[in-house]
């Protein structure tokens, strides 16, 4: 699907600019990104590790009707649809804003509120996600740490990932909208 230039956030005459609020949305944007990206890598550990129980686990008197693996999976999975749900969210809220009939009169407030929204759920994504990327080994077993299963990979990936992109500058953000007021400023980074 090609996209005019009139219609790309940041986008004048083919040239980027942040001449006006509006066109600053693409940082937060690039922020959902990631935590769309945290929380697909957390999908498909956890899809991958319940493949994994069903077919390889061996615990008596079964995987799938242990009361510890079975509570494991409900709390992951109920974390995982939380940071879901959260990141649903902020998404309609920045989407909200990038759609805007008359995008010269976003605030911002407006856009200082969305971007924290976002950082939060950046923020509980990169969270659930190592979670996952960590319990799955203890609903799997040990020859589940084998390289030949691949699960490491994906507590790798989001580890990876969020320590070049460092999540502690969002709690921060956050932090200070939860106890100031405050929002941040748009910048390269938020």
């Amino acid at each position: 699907m090609d996209v005019d230039y009139s219609g790309a956030a940041g986008y004048a005459d083919k040239a980027y600019t942040q001449s006006r609020l509006y066109e600053t949305l693409s940082l937060p944007s690039i922020q959902q990104l990631f935590t769309e990206f945290y929380l697909g890598i957390a999908r498909g550990a956890l899809r991958t590790a319940a493949a994994y129980t069903r077919t390889q686990t061996r615990p008596w008197p079964s995987a799938t009707e242990e009361w510890y693996i079975l509570e494991a999976y409900g709390t992951l999975q109920s974390r995982l649809w939380a940071a879901e749900a959260l990141a649903d969210a902020a998404g309609a809220e920045l989407a909200r804003l990038l759609h805007a009939a008359d995008r010269d009169r976003v605030t911002a407030q407006q856009r200082g509120e969305t971007a924290v929204r976002v950082a939060a759920a950046k923020q509980v994504a990169v969270d659930v996600g190592l979670e996952i990327g960590n319990r799955v080994f203890e609903v799997t077993g040990a020859r589940a740490t084998s390289n030949a299963v691949g699960l490491d990979i994906f507590w790798r990936n989001i580890r990876t990932h969020s320590l070049h992109d460092p999540v502690a500058y969002k709690r921060r953000e956050v932090g200070e909208y939860a106890l100031l007021g405050r929002v941040p400023e748009a910048s390269w980074y938020t």
